[in-house]
C-alpha cells in the first residue's frame, strides 16, 4: 500500500514538473534556440534590406571577417577593454566586499547603496556621462574653477577607454561585491581565529586564506564578468563613438556599425558567430582553469589534513 501511494506521488510531481517546464521550455525556443538559428542562416547570406539582397554567399562572409585587419583590431581592442574592466571590477568590489563585511552597523543600508547603480539603464547612465564630458559639460566647468581650458576628451583615447572602464565598473561593482560577501560569509570564523593564533594577520590572510577558500566564488565572478565585459556597446555608442580615429571600436560596436550604417546585415551576423564561438571557447578555457586550480586546492587539503 506504501508502495503504491509513493509511486501515485511520484507520478503527481511529475506532471507538475512537467507543467512547470514546459513553459521553460517554449521560452527557451523561441527566445534563445531560434534566434541563433536565424542567426547562422543570415550568416551565410548578403543581406541588405535597403537594397533588397537576400543571395545565399556560402562562408563568404566568414572570408571577409579573416581577411580584414580592421576586425582583429576590433578583437584586440574588446579584449583589452574587458581586461581593464575585469581588473578595476574584480580588484574594486573585492575590496568593497571586505569593507561592506566589517561594517557593524546598516549593512543593507551600504549593500543598497552600492547596488543602486546596477538597477540603472546602461544607455541612460552613459547619456549621462557623455553630457558630463562635453566641452561645456560638468567636468570642464570643474576644471575652469582651478583655471584650466576646457578639454575636449573625446579627442584622447587614453580618456576615453578610462571613462568607459569608470561607468561599467561603476555600475557593476556593487553587484561584484555582493557576489563576493557571500563567498566571504561562507568561510568559518573559526579558520580566521586560527589564523590570527598563528600570526596571519592583515594581507597575508587575505592573500593565503580568504582567497583561496572563496576560490570558486571567484572562479563565478571571473567567467560571468568577463562574458559581460566582452559585451561592451552602450558606453562606447554614446561616449566615444568608436573614436577617436577607430580607437574604442569594440566588436558588438564593429556589428551594430556592419548592421546599421552599412546595411550589411549577413556580415554582420557573421561577426556575432565569430563572437559567440569565441566566448565559448574563453569561458571553457577559464572554467577549465577554475576546475584545476579547485582540485588542486583540495588535493593539498587532503594532503595537510593527512599529515595533521
Amino acid at each position: 500500500m506504501a508502495k503504491r501511494s509513493s509511486g501515485v506521488i511520484a507520478k503527481y510531481e511529475n506532471r507538475w514538473g512537467l507543467i512547470v517546464i514546459i513553459p521553460i521550455f517554449i521560452y527557451f525556443v523561441f527566445f534563445s534556440l531560434v534566434p541563433v538559428v536565424m542567426l547562422f542562416w543570415y550568416a551565410a547570406r548578403e543581406y541588405r534590406i535597403i537594397w533588397n539582397i537576400n543571395e545565399f554567399v556560402g562562408f563568404q562572409n566568414f572570408i571577409d571577417i579573416f581577411s580584414n585587419p580592421d576586425y582583429y583590431n576590433s578583437m584586440l581592442i574588446t579584449l583589452a577593454m574587458a581586461m581593464g574592466i575585469m581588473a578595476a571590477g574584480v580588484i574594486g568590489g573585492f575590496f568593497l566586499a571586505l569593507g561592506m563585511n566589517s561594517v557593524v552597523r546598516a549593512k543593507g543600508l551600504y549593500r543598497t547603496l552600492w547596488y543602486i547603480p546596477a538597477l540603472l539603464p546602461t544607455a541612460a547612465s552613459s547619456v549621462l556621462f557623455n553630457m558630463m564630458l562635453r566641452p561645456d559639460g560638468n567636468l570642464n566647468d570643474i576644471l575652469g574653477t582651478f583655471g584650466i581650458e576646457p578639454i575636449i576628451w573625446q579627442n584622447y583615447t587614453g580618456w576615453m577607454y578610462f571613462f568607459i572602464i569608470l561607468i561599467i565598473t561603476w555600475k557593476g561593482i556593487g553587484n561584484t561585491a555582493l557576489l563576493f560577501i557571500a563567498g566571504l560569509n561562507s568561510v568559518s570564523k573559526d579558520i580566521y581565529e586560527a589564523s590570527e593564533l598563528d600570526g596571519c594577520t592583515g594581507l597575508r590572510r587575505v592573500l593565503f586564506i580568504t582567497i583561496p577558500l572563496i576560490r570558486p566564488m571567484l572562479g563565478f565572478i571571473l567567467i560571468t564578468g568577463f562574458m559581460g565585459a566582452l559585451n561592451v556597446f552602450e558606453p562606447v555608442l554614446f561616449i566615444s563613438g568608436g573614436g577617436p580615429h577607430g580607437s574604442t571600436k569594440v566588436i558588438l560596436y564593429q556589428i551594430y556599425d556592419e548592421a546599421f550604417v552599412n546595411d550589411n546585415h549577413g556580415l554582420a551576423s557573421a561577426l556575432s558567430v565569430v563572437v559567440l564561438f569565441f566566448a565559448f571557447i574563453l569561458t571553457f578555457i577559464s572554467m577549465k582553469i577554475t576546475d584545476d586550480s579547485m582540485l588542486k586546492f583540495d588535493e593539498n587539503k587532503k594532503v595537510k589534513g593527512v599529515e595533521a
